[in-house]
């Protein structure tokens, strides 16, 4: 763990010498995002109940638009047309590699090729990238990995991932997730599940279940992985989880990023409570329409100008260290 790294733990650390904040932080009161729940740092992986199984309730409401929906195609089977996979089988060098890729991961502009170990819950990567503005690229030395992906990528990318042999249960994201482990007496009151419209879940708890993934800069205190350590919807993710808050750090990230952390540090240090992810996501559509309808705040300058039609954006790029792009 770098020592400069500003972190977020468990351990009494006095906040307001660690953050440097924004000038609307109120009354300048901050909380340690370390101070309230419970986590499973260390436990034994939980018994959930699978998709599959949601699915079978939900099939007219969600079932429709989850095949495409982001969190179950984070990773996939190619697609007939897929630009990666037809980028990699070009050269001849490379096209034997490319008749082993079983998977792909990532979005369409980045992607990773992958196939299945030999042992249970594990991927092997392909050293070699792509992307849809610069091709190929690491094509020297190209050789299947089979540690990188259980390392850096499985916390993200998989679902309940074991602590210790980090072999996963299920590619993509299920619905465990983001729901948690439910009995099957949520079917009759939905407030038992996490993110239920009924259920009206803390701003804290909304943060921490969708900061599992989406916080980027981040590692778990107990393996020094960038991903938790066997969170479960309803954990405090900042109990083990550290990750650097500081006005510093967050401006050196991408407005994508950088967008998603200062909700977070809002949330958690800072102790605002009116906008969280879902005020301004349907994740399930997949849609961002909802923060059309919100009022202007500070957060909306992150990735749209200041003055003029706010459909008009900056220019800008994403890159993630953790990702390697």
């Amino acid at each position: 763990m770098r020592d400069s790294t500003i972190l977020l733990s468990s351990l009494g650390v006095v906040l307001c010498g660690l953050y440097v904040l924004r000038g609307d932080s109120g009354t300048g009161k901050q909380l340690d995002p370390a101070a309230w729940g419970s986590d499973h740092v260390g436990k034994p992986m939980l018994e959930y109940v699978t998709g599959d199984e949601c699915l079978f309730c939900h099939r007219t409401d969600i079932g429709p638009f989850w095949s495409k929906n982001r969190h179950q195609r984070t990773i996939r089977e190619p697609e007939p047309d897929s630009a990666a996979l037809a980028a990699l089988k070009k050269p001849a060098e490379l096209k034997s590699l490319a008749d082993d890729v079983q998977l792909l991961l990532g979005a369409g502009n980045h992607s990773r090729f992958l196939k299945k170990d030999s042992s249970y819950g594990k991927l092997d990567l392909l050293s070699v990238t792509w992307d849809r503005s610069g091709g190929l690229h690491k094509t020297e030395k190209p050789h299947w990995d089979g540690r990188k992906f259980a390392d850096a990528c499985a916390g993200c990318h998989t679902t309940a991932v074991d602590p210790q042999t980090r072999a996963f249960s299920a590619v993509a994201l299920d619905c465990y997730t983001c729901h948690g482990s439910v009995t099957l007496d949520h079917s009759k009151n939905t407030q038992l599940i996490h993110l239920s419209k009924k259920r009206h879940d803390p701003a804290s708890v909304i943060a921490s279940i969708c900061g599992q993934c989406h916080v980027r800069t981040g590692k778990a205190k107990s393996t020094g992985l960038p991903y938790p350590n066997n969170f479960v919807a309803g954990d405090n993710l900042f109990r083990d989880f550290q990750v650097d808050l500081s006005e510093k750090a967050l401006q050196a990230l991408s407005p994508a990023d950088r967008h998603v952390l200062e909700n977070i540090r809002d949330v958690v240090v800072l102790g605002k409570e009116e906008t969280t992810c879902l005020s301004c996501h349907e994740v399930h559509k997949q849609s961002t329409k909802k923060h059309r309808r919100l009022l202007e705040s500070p957060s909306c300058v992150t990735c749209h100008n200041a003055t003029g039609s706010k459909k008009i954006r900056p220019a800008y790029e994403v890159h993630s260290h953790t990702c390697e792009y």
